[in-house]
């Protein structure tokens, strides 16, 4: 029985800035497979995280509701909501007949949790058990450098070990694996480029001519938003030189075509079994890296380097498409992922999400230019954002700072409007949206309808005295991110 519905590949990777592709030209980056699947399809050049961490977004990539709506505003020890019956495997795989497949950095809580899919295999629990019957056993970040440190570092394994390699090698074994009579669903989470920043050598050597640009600075300064200071800069990397800071960069940039060349393969294998033709191919990322940007790094901001991520998408002939390489540059969210692959799969959207679906957006290449996008992180002391298309407006609760940007003329950041008089009509609009908003999801930063003004309460010494991020060492014998508490 042929199958004619089409196959999904979605793949996601951790911490990859959405200026970090190689044919946007905004960083000196090698990106060949995945400019390729720009020049074949659409690239969403304004899309954005509505949590710019981890955990919620993974949420919202399964259900097409934002964390507002599901109140997973921050990384949690609770069980996440998402409904197995209405995620997007769920559907895939009880309506839709697709044999659904998870491979890499779930970050589920529990760990094991399938939220709808069939079969996942997990990093970094079974990568690690894996590299347990090797002669590395034991070397998974062997160089002692923790998940959220920031100095260079290279692979403590060969790049045939590294989980990297591990993932694509497990797609292609299910590829190899599946039902050939059955379309399928495939979400791989690659964990990198999120620090440590520690690729194959053979990858950093690829970048040792290129000029790695100095970080970015603006007309403001991140020392004086509170919550910008307390998030980033006094955890252990502030002490970065400036030759130390392009290290790193240089790292990031390589675990980046790392992960690229590695998709070459496994695109190679759907090439070589007659599946790419009729295979929608997505990549996004979760979130940024600040990656020294106005002195910061991590993630968690409303700043385009933390917030705005990549999404590409490459199609089969069938779904139509206004061009090959069409850019599309009105804001969208993460959160659209959802309903569209449900639409280019045939099947509903079952109940009330945030995410719209970009299928006429692709087929026409003209958006809802009316469209606001909006996001939040954290509970009373957090940051929420509002995005017209032309303006970015970033409130604080700490203090009650406020930003605003041109997200077409300054995609850096690096101007803040927020206090000039001929932007205030444009910055107060936004505010009242974004109050609206936030008063119908009820969120903890709202009150009596106007955004919270939370106390300033700044001890350094705390900050600098722990350093939490640093406990990721080795994990041995399958144990997951809960084994780091």
């Amino acid at each position: 029985m042929k199958n004619t519905k089409p196959n999904i590949v979605f793949v996601t990777a951790d911490q990859w800035r959405g200026d970090c592709i190689g044919f946007l030209n905004r960083h000196p980056v090698m990106t060949p497979h995945i400019n390729q699947l720009a020049n074949e399809g659409v690239s969403f050049t304004q899309a954005y995280a509505d949590c710019p961490v981890c955990m919620p977004q993974r949420v919202t990539f399964l259900t097409g509701k934002s964390g507002s709506r599901t109140g997973v505003t921050r990384n949690t020890e609770n069980r996440l909501p998402i409904d197995p019956h209405t995620s997007l495997p769920g559907i895939l795989t009880r309506e839709g007949g697709y044999q659904t497949k998870a491979i890499g950095k779930m970050h589920f809580n529990p760990d094991r949790a399938r939220f709808g899919f069939e079969h996942i295999t997990l990093h970094p629990n079974d990568y690690v058990n894996w590299l347990e019957d090797t002669e590395y056993k034991g070397l998974y970040r062997g160089h002692g450098l923790g998940g959220n440190e920031v100095y260079p570092a290279e692979s403590s394994v060969p790049e045939q070990f590294t989980h990297t390699n591990w993932i694509v090698d497990e797609g292609i074994r299910f590829l190899e694996q599946r039902d050939p009579d059955t379309p399928f669903f495939l979400w791989m989470v690659f964990e990198a480029p999120h620090s440590p920043f520690d690729p194959p050598e053979s990858y950093v050597r690829l970048y040792e001519n290129i000029t790695i640009d100095d970080p970015v600075y603006g007309n403001w300064d991140a020392d004086e938003i509170p919550f910008l200071y307390e998030r980033n800069r006094p955890q252990k990397f502030s002490p970065l030189q400036e030759e130390m800071l392009k290290e790193t960069k240089r790292r990031y940039y390589a675990q980046i075509t790392h992960i690229d060349y590695q998709l070459g393969r496994f695109f190679g294998e759907l090439h070589s079994k007659g599946l790419y033709e009729n295979t929608i191919i997505v990549f996004t990322s979760d979130h940024g890296e600040h990656l020294g940007d106005h002195g910061l790094f991590g993630k968690a901001s409303f700043l385009n380097s933390s917030a705005n991520v990549p999404l590409i998408m490459s199609l089969p002939s069938n779904i139509p498409l206004a061009e090959n390489g069409l850019k599309i540059d009105i804001p969208v969210l993460t959160a659209d992922i959802y309903p569209t692959l449900l639409e280019m799969a045939g099947l509903p959207v079952v109940e009330e999400v945030d995410g719209v679906s970009l299928t006429q957006r692709i087929a026409t290449g003209k958006g809802d230019e009316d469209r606001i996008i909006f996001g939040e992180f954290g509970k009373e002391s957090g940051t929420c954002f509002a995005h017209n298309g032309r303006y970015k407006y970033i409130y604080y609760n700490t203090g009650g700072k406020e930003q605003l940007f041109d997200a077409i003329k300054d995609k850096d950041d690096k101007v803040d409007l927020a206090k000039l008089p001929a932007y205030q009509d444009i910055k107060e609009e936004l505010k009242s949206q974004l109050e609206k908003y936030l008063d119908y999801h009820s969120s903890p930063k709202i009150y009596n309808g106007k955004l919270k003004v939370s106390e300033i309460i700044q001890n350094n010494q705390p900050l600098k005295r722990g350093n939490p991020f640093a406990l990721r060492g080795p994990l041995r014998y399958g144990q997951g991110y809960g084994g780091l508490k």
